[in-house]
């Protein structure tokens, strides 16, 4: 599909922002770890129209990952199998690439500002007026401002003898230029990591990131990426773990629900199905709209969910949200529709939100459970009736600081 990151005039009658963690997403599709494990590319990302991206996973220091082939599409199927093994280029260079990223956004805005403050007589703001109706008018999409919010997925090395400290070190190296920060300890490719999601090992690797996420200048949300194999009980046990789990009054902020699945379907229909690694994709679809929809019962909408698995449309995205996520990402998908599959699904979500009702995301997240979904509803009733100072201006947040551009706010 045709690469348009603007969103269409006929679709802005629906709101597509999402605000969570003090942090306002211009819109609810995110791209997944792994396609930019080293934050080389976040500016020509963010371009595409996500609504954020996440880089990673990156582990404390440099390593290859597993030996080639390690990726193998299952075209019949839509999916992928990955066995990268956490491949990346450590630490040092990705703080490096991140605080690149954070100065060229400085810049920008200073540009930005520059150019506002000449364009400021009379005359001009005239002219500027009339040319803005034209081009609404008559062209097909408004003008589009990319988002500046970046996430941070952190891994342990293979060799290492000390997780806890690896996730330790990236907390504290790239804390300070990330939006969040999302603790991975669900893939299928670094033996013994799915072994941290035992209830005691987790919360010993809860606490200890907490401690130095606390630790930090700025308030960080951190996140938890979790397995799709998990059991239901399983998946109780980590969500238990999650909630209670707290240093100071301060504990996980959200969970990405789910990684790749270790299981093949019986469905698959590729040649290349019985290779060893992590599935995702297609096949992964419903698997983990189910762990967001378990989670998300348990928590009691509480812990806000980043849906991960299988999207590959508008309706995906809606299953997903209706299950429980706040926001989504999308990964596989890119490897067979492209870059232009980024509009087409947010456009395509802002058709399908006005088809079924609703005026915003935010009205869709939980809706599949009707009890909890009328509570928060009221919930937030009550909190629209109350002052608003939950965003506040971000043009004068030094570098480093989270969503540096007047449409993805945070707060303190």
């Amino acid at each position: 599909p045709t690469c348009r990151p603007g969103i269409s005039l006929i679709d802005t009658s629906v709101d597509l922002s999402v605000a969570i963690w003090g942090i306002k997403f211009d819109n609810p599709v995110g791209l997944g770890a792994g396609f930019d494990k080293n934050g080389e590319a976040i500016g020509p990302m963010l371009r595409l129209g996500f609504g954020f991206v996440e880089i990673g996973s990156v582990t404390p220091l440099a390593q290859p990952g597993n030996p080639k082939p390690r990726m193998f599409r299952l075209s019949d199927d839509g999916g992928i199998i990955n066995r990268y093994g956490f491949n990346s280029k450590g630490i040092e260079e990705v703080r490096q690439n991140l605080a690149t990223f954070r100065q060229s956004v400085v810049e920008q805005s200073s540009a930005d500002t520059s150019s506002a403050t000449a364009a400021s007589s009379t005359l001009y703001q005239t002219i500027s007026r009339v040319g803005t109706f034209v081009w609404r008018m008559f062209l097909p999409s408004v003008t589009f401002v990319p988002s500046t919010i970046v996430g941070v997925n952190l891994g342990k090395n293979k060799l290492s003898a000390d997780e806890i400290g690896d996730y330790k070190r990236g907390i504290l190296a790239l804390g300070p230029l990330a939006d969040y920060l999302v603790v991975n300890i669900s893939s299928p490719n670094t033996p013994g990591l799915r072994d941290l999601q035992e209830p005691d090992a987790l919360a010993e690797l809860l606490r200890s990131a907490i401690v130095a996420r606390n630790s930090l200048e700025r308030s960080i949300p951190l996140l938890v990426k979790l397995a799709p194999d998990l059991s239901e009980e399983g998946l109780k046990d980590v969500a238990r773990a999650v909630q209670s789990t707290k240093v100071d009054g301060r504990g996980v902020d959200g969970l990405v629900v789910t990684n790749t699945t270790n299981t093949r379907p019986a469905s698959l229909l590729s040649k290349d199905r019985a290779e060893s690694g992590g599935l995702s994709g297609r096949p992964l679809k419903d698997v983990s709209t189910q762990c967001i929809r378990i989670l998300y019962a348990h928590t009691e909408g509480e812990i806000p969910i980043v849906g991960v698995g299988g999207i590959s449309s508008a309706h995906d995205v809606m299953e997903k949200l209706k299950a429980g996520a706040s926001l989504v990402e999308i990964y596989s998908v890119l490897a067979y529709e492209g870059p232009g599959v980024v509009s087409r699904i947010r456009n395509e979500l802002a058709r399908l939100l006005r088809q079924e009702g609703f005026s915003s995301v935010q009205d869709v997240v939980g809706h599949d459970h009707e009890e909890l979904y009328w509570k928060r509803r009221q919930a937030q009733t009550v909190s629209w009736l109350q002052p608003d100072e939950t965003f506040v201006d971000t043009d004068n947040v030094q570098m480093g600081s989270t969503a540096q551009n007047t449409s993805s706010e945070r707060t303190d």
